[in-house]
């Protein structure tokens, strides 16, 4: 995080009468000052959604505002809303003079707020309008996972960080925090419809059903994925296995991590690290080694890459390499991660080392 330098920020707000909202989608909720007043459109915390303003103390050294007015509102599912949890304030977007800022307050009590963070967030074209580049912009989502799966429809399941019988909780999701599963998994992937099949720390497999319980499927995996035609295989150590409705077709090989195509095709990465796909002649294997696999609706395909020991973070962190299959070979891109799945236009969602998830946009 950027060091607070408050009079910086004090120029900024300066003419605050010309903040406006940056909307990155058209359901996206943001912060707009008005005569002295910020007005915070959502926040979601513990306790639900809401609309505040909140005042401007002036001269105020840190920067600090004032709680006045909030009203409950229905979460509107958006991840870029604001969020307060454990007595902090974030609010993920904010227009200052033509740059775009996240601002983090913490409360003081008595219905104040002190700045004490914020940073300026790189430009980056609209989600909808998302392409490949090997600088993609990563906006961090709230919420901490060591999975993450993404369905043709969009719909985003993640296994959290908090222990549950089978593994981490299971959660779905969305503006308010997400929708939480009964039961734990370690892997998770999602129908085009949405509905999440998971894999427990016994290498059980599991799907949720259309009236909200696990039901039990038959085999056992060590990793799961599902295509955009609705396609269902499984990686495990005796085999690479395909669901017809009833049970497991096994085509062979084995595996510890798997994705699928929009036609159906399985992408996998073997126990050996070694990526392969599946063609009409049998398992192919593609150029690099990898951690982790993820296949778009779009048929982009994205793998986080082996640890490498040359390279680590701060906390002493071999990083793990972000790429994209070119028809040839992998292209790198910028950031590191060690999971991935791919969202219906190709947009990849990745989670790292500090259970942090992110989605390129």
């Amino acid at each position: 995080m950027q060091k607070f330098h408050i009079n910086q920020l004090l120029a900024c707000i300066a003419a605050i009468v010309l903040l406006s909202l940056f909307t990155l989608r058209s359901h996206a909720q943001g912060a707009e000052f008005h005569d002295g007043v910020l007005v915070v459109d959502e926040i979601v915390s513990e306790a639900g959604a809401f609309r505040a303003e909140f005042r401007l103390l002036p001269d105020s050294d840190p920067l600090r505002i004032e709680l006045i007015a909030s009203s409950d509102m229905e979460p509107s599912g958006s991840f870029l809303v604001a969020s307060f949890n454990e007595d902090r304030l974030t609010i993920p977007e904010a227009l200052i003079y033509g740059e775009r800022y996240w601002l983090e307050f913490e409360n003081q009590g008595n219905n104040f707020f002190a700045l004490v963070d914020y940073g300026i967030l790189a430009s980056q074209p609209p989600v909808e309008d998302w392409q490949y580049s090997p600088f993609p912009y990563w906006r961090q989502v709230h919420g901490y996972a060591y999975d993450v799966g993404v369905g043709a429809n969009g719909a985003v399941w993640v296994i959290g960080t908090d222990p549950q019988p089978g593994g981490y909780g299971i959660y779905r999701l969305d503006g308010f925090g997400g929708f939480v599963a009964d039961g734990g998994a370690l892997r998770v992937d999602v129908e085009p419809d949405g509905r999440p099949w998971v894999v427990n720390f016994d290498h059980e497999i599991y799907r949720l059903s259309n009236a909200g319980f696990w039901e039990r499927m038959p085999g056992y995996a060590l990793d799961i994925g599902i295509g955009a035609d609705g396609s269902v295989w499984v990686a495990y150590y005796e085999g690479i296995y395909r669901w017809n409705g009833f049970s497991w077709d096994n085509f062979g090989g084995s595996g510890s991590r798997i994705d699928v195509g929009p036609d159906g095709t399985p992408w996998v990465v073997g126990l050996s690290d070694r990526i392969y796909t599946l063609t009409s002649n049998g398992w192919l294997q593609l150029p690099g080694e990898a951690g982790d696999i993820g296949v778009g609706a779009d048929g982009s395909v994205w793998v986080i890459g082996t640890p490498d020991e040359e390279f680590f973070n701060f906390d002493g962190i071999e990083l793990q390499g972000i790429y994209r299959w070119n028809g040839f070979d992998w292209d790198q891109v910028e950031g590191n991660g060690l999971d991935i799945s791919v969202g219906p236009d190709g947009e990849p969602w990745v989670t790292n080392a500090y259970g942090e998830i992110y989605r390129a946009i």
